[in-house]
């Protein structure tokens, strides 16, 4: 097996002192006052997070791990019957995202395949698992679980955040990411292919996650960066390693808007590792969003006010928007729906 990992109470240490806490999350159950305290740290300080002791069997990990590599070994050919369109759902072959579309001139360097909660029983994700009726079951046991684990951060966050009782409480954000309702999570397996290319082009281009809370696993091989102020572009980006056992957590634009700024929606990219000249890289995400209806103005706490809406002035044009219509424009400037397979080898 591969290993580039890494073991610590704090990770990714960049040359500005600023590293991503690795938090304890069994905290949750014994002293959630303190768990809320440090996922709220973390997400103030830099947006990202790692959990570990967080309840998700590293034995389904693996085995999502492995399911993911066996589908992406198959030659384009197979992989591409049921390509991604608008409703985000099917396979996304190379270069077809761009996710920096401000600098990016070509498409990111990687594939990857997506499964919506209401795909599960789908022609799309039995595609996935090739008709594997074990690993069909075992990508919604996965999902459901990881959806379960969300729900318990976000209810770290509104601890956290010190939403009234009279509002919701520690609740609060459980109505609006309910695993029935229509949203936009959205669970995601990555490849990243052996690279003898420029290794200063990163794989997947600078941005911020559209939507609350991302949950990442990571496989052998490191790449994510991840960029600690979103004020001062020159600040150094920091490496989020492979940690044995851990979910990397970060902050999505949905609760940078909630929070006005409070909370840190940061960006982040993939970029060249030496490793995969031999290897590929293989990651699985899942992106947590709110119910499509949901506004995304601000929350009730008595932690943000008015004037930080400054803080999050990038974001201002969606603010008027659902999550479900701020996921579409979203989408739509990253995707190229309609460009031919072969283009995007």
């Amino acid at each position: 097996m591969l290993h580039n990992t890494e073991e610590a109470s704090t990770a990714g240490a960049g040359s500005n002192g600023t590293t991503i806490p690795v938090i304890d999350f069994s905290l949750f159950t014994s002293d959630p006052s303190e768990c809320a305290r440090q996922v709220g740290e973390a997400s103030k300080n830099i947006g990202f997070f790692y959990l570990r002791n967080h309840g998700i069997p590293q034995a389904l990990i693996d085995d999502m791990f492995e399911c993911s590599e066996q589908f992406f070994k198959q030659p384009v050919q197979n992989k591409s019957k049921h390509m991604i369109g608008p409703n985000n759902i099917g396979y996304s072959p190379m270069k077809s995202e761009r996710l920096d579309v401000e600098h990016q001139t070509e498409g990111d360097v990687k594939e990857a395949y997506n499964v919506r909660k209401y795909s599960i029983e789908e022609d799309s994700t039995k595609y996935f698992t090739r008709g594997n009726e074990v690993q069909l079951k075992q990508v919604g046991t996965f999902y459901k679980d990881l959806h379960r684990l969300a729900r318990d951060i976000l209810r770290c966050f509104a601890i956290a955040l010190q939403v009234p009782e009279g509002a919701g409480g520690q609740a609060y954000f459980d109505g609006s990411h309910e695993w029935e309702a229509e949203s936009g999570t959205t669970l995601r397996f990555l490849h990243y292919p052996q690279q003898t290319g420029d290794p200063h082009t990163p794989l997947a281009g600078s941005h911020t996650d559209y939507g609350s809370i991302t949950l990442l696993m990571q496989k052998d091989i490191a790449g994510l960066e991840v960029q600690a102020s979103r004020t001062h572009k020159d600040v150094p980006w920091v490496a989020a390693p492979v940690i044995p056992n851990t979910i990397l957590i970060n902050i999505g634009d949905h609760l940078q808007m909630w929070t006005n700024g409070l909370l840190k929606s940061t960006m982040h990219r993939v970029v060249y590792n030496p490793m995969q000249l031999h290897h590929s890289r293989y990651s699985i995400a899942c992106f947590i969003h709110a119910n499509d209806d949901t506004k995304l103005d601000p929350i009730p706490t008595p932690l943000i006010t008015q004037d930080m809406r400054a803080e999050a002035v990038e974001f201002e044009e969606g603010r008027n928007m659902t999550a479900g219509e701020y996921l579409h424009w979203r989408l739509a400037r990253s995707y190229n729906f309609e460009q031919p397979l072969e283009e995007a080898k």
